[in-house]
């Protein structure tokens, strides 16, 4: 079988199963916890004030011994030892790339990468998702970075499985030219960009089915099923999502195209290890069917900046376990929504993610696209809280949808909200913005 027809990039990876991936996972996670406290002057003396050494850890299971590793910990480690902070593992000689987060909660975190880190963690992920969702060596590819400060990260990805690299930044224009003048037939960027791109054709007259668009991959920010059915109609095309962090590796998660729509595949197998747990107790939890909790991520193959019990802050519900139809192994699972965009309202814990699931329950009396008000810091909102929603295109009586979104919000999420029903959201290229701060 030629590489292209393959179904899986790596199917050794892909398929492995349960038996053979914690073989390799104990493996090398007890070779990283040996690097890392040799190496890394944060995870030596992390080690050292919790008493943890490496030779306590002997199996995978003892992982649960580690302590974890926190957002917090990476900034004061930069800003006390720059330029990329005390958890470095290697010479600065050995770092090829440093990149930053958006920085958006701060000052950005920097994220140093060797070429061993590169190419064999974050280039290695990003080529099986996007061998997931159809790209293959002939492939024409408009990328548009789903974090534009990694863009050569998701161009050597897109290398990797073979494909053409189209990079046009967050310029339609050139979007539209690569697809009319260069044959291009797929197209990597945010969920946000596929309806942000299906808006300009139609302000420009643009049939979306002449651009001979085939493949969509996006990520960053979750909401592809709010908006699948309508992009891949439209551009006739198919359309998967993933996800993952700059810090861990560029993509963990990601559909397939035989089952898109049921949840994102654990595709990192052999470089990143997942745990999943109670975010408030911080216990662990046993992967299986139904369980939800918070993601955490250990570094398993990573040179530069190689973290131990990461917590990501995602929470997430684990659809299946079972091999999917497409051949790959690895769980599924759904996000429910950050911690950091976690509201408490009375009590009750509320995401952002699942007020627009309820909202877009609505459709076509509305556009799906919400805006939340805040008017103080959160996480605790005195009720109702107040929320944007953008009609659709027949809204009917605006009276009446407005205490439909609001019973529908109290039945299903257990809170008042007060619904303003206006005739326009922003519109993002990047990401979506669920919230709007007032305060600031």
């Amino acid at each position: 079988m030629s590489t292209s027809e393959r179904n899986i990039f790596n199917p050794e990876m892909e398929t492995i199963d349960s038996d053979g991936l914690r073989a390799l996972h104990e493996e090398r996670l007890l070779r990283q916890v040996k690097y890392v406290y040799d190496n890394s002057a944060l995870y030596h003396e992390k080690f050292e004030q919790t008493d943890v050494h490496p030779d306590k850890i002997k199996t995978l299971d003892d992982i649960v011994k580690l302590p974890f590793t926190e957002k917090h910990e990476l900034r004061e480690a930069q800003q006390s030892s720059p330029p990329v902070g005390r958890h470095r593992a290697c010479s600065e000689e050995d770092l090829s790339r440093v990149y930053s987060s958006s920085g958006t909660t701060g000052v950005p975190t920097y994220i140093g990468l060797t070429q061993h880190d590169i190419h064999n963690v974050h280039a290695e992920a990003i080529a099986r998702v996007c061998w997931m969702g159809g790209v293959r060596p002939q492939s024409k590819v408009v990328n548009i970075p789903t974090a534009p400060f990694i863009a050569d990260t998701f161009r050597e990805g897109i290398e990797r499985t073979g494909a053409t690299n189209i990079p046009v930044g967050f310029n339609v224009d050139r979007c539209i030219a690569a697809y009319q003048y260069q044959g291009a037939d797929a197209l990597h960027a945010t969920v946000s960009f596929w309806s942000y791109f299906l808006g300009e054709l139609e302000k420009k007259g643009i049939d979306p089915k002449s651009l001979g668009l085939r493949t969509i991959i996006g990520g960053a920010e979750g909401g592809a099923k709010l908006v699948r059915k309508r992009i891949e109609e439209s551009f006739g095309a198919t359309a998967i999502e993933g996800m993952g962090m700059g810090e861990m590796s560029c993509v963990i998660w990601g559909e397939c195209v035989e089952d898109r729509g049921n949840g994102m595949h654990y595709i990192a197998q052999g470089n990143v290890h997942v745990e999943l747990i109670d975010p408030v107790t911080l216990e662990s939890k046993t992967i299986r069917e139904g369980a939800e909790g918070e993601l955490v991520y250990s570094a398993l193959h990573s040179q530069a900046m190689p973290l131990l019990r990461y917590r990501s802050r995602d929470n997430v519900r684990i659809l299946t376990t079972d091999k999917c139809v497409c051949g790959r192994t690895g769980f599924r699972i759904e996000v429910l929504g950050r911690t950091d965009d976690m509201l408490t309202i009375l009590g009750v814990n509320v995401y952002p993610l699942a007020i627009r699931d309820v909202v877009s329950t609505m459709k076509p009396a509305v556009s799906g696209a919400i805006e939340i008000q805040l008017e103080k810091p959160g996480p605790v909102v005195e009720p109702p809280l107040k929320l944007k929603v953008e009609v659709g295109k027949n809204p009917g009586d605006k009276d009446a949808l407005k205490k439909k979104l609001e019973a529908a919000i109290r039945e299903k999420l257990i809170f008042r909200a007060n619904v303003e029903l206006v005739d326009e959201l922003p519109q993002y290229q990047y990401k979506t913005q669920l919230i709007k701060k007032l305060y600031e």
